[in-house]
């Protein structure tokens, strides 16, 4: 009677081998889905992520086979353009990974709407940039209902004239913030007509909003001439009004908690046409709101930037009487004054 021929005990070997070449091919997926590049690029990116347990020797090769797999058995549409030297993922196939449907997709088709190719604004390109990531991770058919769904609602952004954000400008502004240092630049506000001020700030944050401008979140520490502004006022300056080439980071670094500003108590009265839903918006930090029988609201809070006070409250007209501080009541008084010289009846 013969022995039996001893079995052979596995090593894990041929798992880790499939395993590696999964996590290789899945790479090059990544890289691809952030655009076209170049079969010595991919080579260079798997090498780098998984070192000795990347590409053998012959790495071409080996590249080819992987790139056949991924079409063969995932049905990812890859094409060589032959003329540029590189190759782009137009389609995952099944190694779309997103399945997404339902209030998750209309959120999707709404960002997809909103944020169109082509803004100024840094935020909105890299936005839009994310959301075409994300696009190409969900599988054809969703694909196809997105683009159905898409125009039902969107955010509505108005054209910004490209370049309008000087890019030093905001690369400076950035730094800045990072480095919790004082900065300076010459600004022109809208009441300056022959030449801009020179403000030294504390700043804090970068915002950019749907009405398509940028701003800059700082405390006024001192403005030249001066503009009537407290020390540590909060403002927005718009960036796009930020003088290019005057830009600074200054030595002085910013306190570890921001300074409070000069704080002003604030009071306003609306009339019945504007309070009677009782819907009214809170503008203000601390708003409180007291709506009286004949429809007409009194509203009470706390502001530190009393010119921003000035340009909310003029949004409601003739509907919105300020009561206090006395200083705001002067600015509007000032303000309705030289629009009544301009739209005054000459007769």
């Amino acid at each position: 009677m013969s022995q039996a021929t001893p079995t052979r005990r596995r090593t894990g070997g041929t798992k880790r081998s499939s395993w590696l070449t999964f996590r290789r091919r899945l790479l090059i997926v990544r890289l691809l889905l952030g655009g076209p590049a170049s079969s010595e690029a991919i080579i260079e990116h798997v090498q780098r992520e998984l070192g000795d347990d990347g590409y053998p020797t012959a790495a071409a090769a080996a590249l080819k086979h992987d790139l056949d797999a991924l079409k063969g058995e995932y049905a990812c549409r890859i094409i060589f353009h032959r003329d540029q030297g590189h190759y782009s993922l137009e389609d995952p196939g099944e190694l779309a990974l997103l399945d997404i449907s339902g209030e998750l997709l209309e959120a999707l088709a709404y960002l997809d709407a909103s944020y169109p190719s082509g803004s100024a604004l840094p935020e909105q390109a890299a936005l839009r940039g994310l959301i075409d990531r994300i696009l190409r991770l969900l599988p054809t058919r969703q694909s196809q209902e997105l683009q159905v769904r898409r125009y039902r609602s969107r955010l509505t952004i108005p054209g910004v004239t490209p370049g309008r954000i000087d890019a030093t400008v905001l690369a400076t502004v950035r730094r800045a913030i990072e480095e919790r240092r004082e900065l300076a630049f010459k600004y022109w506000s809208a009441h300056d007509l022959s030449v801009p001020q020179r403000h030294r700030v504390a700043p804090y944050g970068i915002s950019f909003r749907p009405e398509g401008f940028g701003y800059l979140d700082a405390s006024l520490i001192e403005a030249t001439p001066s503009n009537g502004e407290p020390a540590y006022a909060v403002m927005d300056y718009r960036l796009d009004r930020i003088v290019p080439g005057t830009v600074q980071i200054l030595p002085r670094a910013l306190p570890e908690t921001r300074p409070d500003a000069e704080r002003h108590r604030l009071r306003y009265w609306l009339h019945p046409s504007l309070a009677r839903r009782r819907d009214i918006t809170a503008y203000f930090p601390g708003t409180e709101i007291t709506y009286y029988d004949d429809g007409s609201a009194v509203v009470t809070a706390t502001v530190s930037n009393l010119g921003l006070a000035r340009q909310i409250l003029l949004r409601y007209g003739e509907g919105c009487r300020v009561i206090e501080p006395q200083a705001l009541f002067d600015l509007m008084r000032a303000t309705t004054t030289g629009l009544a010289k301009i739209y005054g009846n000459d007769g």
